[in-house]
């Protein structure tokens, strides 16, 4: 069920029903078809950026629905409503709108949208990413996988193997890094997108000599990963929530 009154199910609706709820909010459809209009015309008439094409069929598929609440005629029933308006909210998405401002006149969601990505926003968010471990770590990873790679192919003169005291020491500080990277927490989401983003290139090979998928992150490092993959989301969601 959306959020605006079908035409249907009102239409339909005993009177006494109706008076029993003096509660329900008044949808104020006329207002709604004014705001539509006027992003669609503002999203027709005024430039975007270069190469910009508004989407002409959602907008009418837009247009048409609300219309239809304003002057009819009505849906046949509550599926059709609902399902023109998941068409709706797909030109909404697909543009980058604000239904709040469409459908309630709230602009809060419009300001703060526009807030992040303003010159501000934008310092500050790069700040939180600078600040956020899980980068550096990626990077002392990279570089101790790719000595510990080198020793291993540094062969003992007149031998095929390697120096056992030079992979041995390599070795362990690989895996050292990679379990602090495993099981740190993410403080950002570009964070937490760099992290599994790492852990999948190198476990399909991209950071290998040979190119052929690598093993390094083993069965309880990934299970690791994804914990704090959870943490990180629960952290992020928990913030969103105050």
């Amino acid at each position: 069920m959306n959020m605006f009154v079908s035409s249907a199910a009102a239409a339909g609706a005993p009177a006494v029903a109706m008076n029993l709820a003096p509660h329900e909010p008044v949808v104020d459809h006329q207002g709604i078809l004014a705001r539509v209009e006027q992003i669609v015309d503002v999203l027709r008439t005024r430039y975007i950026c270069e190469g910009w094409q508004m989407d002409e069929d959602g907008a009418a598929r837009a247009l048409n629905y609300f219309r239809r609440h304003v002057e009819g005629p009505g849906f046949k029933d509550e599926d059709e409503d609902t399902l023109e308006f998941t068409r709706v909210l797909e030109f909404f998405r697909s543009h980058g709108q604000s239904l709040d401002w469409a459908h309630d006149g709230d602009l809060a969601g419009m300001i703060c949208r526009l807030a992040k990505v303003s010159p501000r926003g934008g310092a500050l968010g790069a700040s939180c990413v600078k600040a956020d471990p899980t980068f550096a770590e990626i990077e002392a990873h990279k570089k101790a996988s790719a000595d510990y790679s080198a020793a291993i192919r540094d062969v003992v003169p007149g031998t095929l193997d390697p120096d056992t005291v030079k992979e041995e020491t390599f070795g362990d500080r690989e895996a050292e890094v990679r379990h602090e990277l495993a099981t740190s927490v993410p403080t950002t989401l570009p964070g937490l997108l760099a992290m599994l983003t790492y852990v999948e290139d190198v476990s399909s090979g991209k950071y290998s000599a040979s190119g052929r998928p690598d093993n390094a992150f083993d069965r309880n490092d990934l299970l690791n990963v994804i914990v704090r993959a959870q943490d990180c989301l629960r952290d992020h969601s928990a913030g969103s929530a105050v």
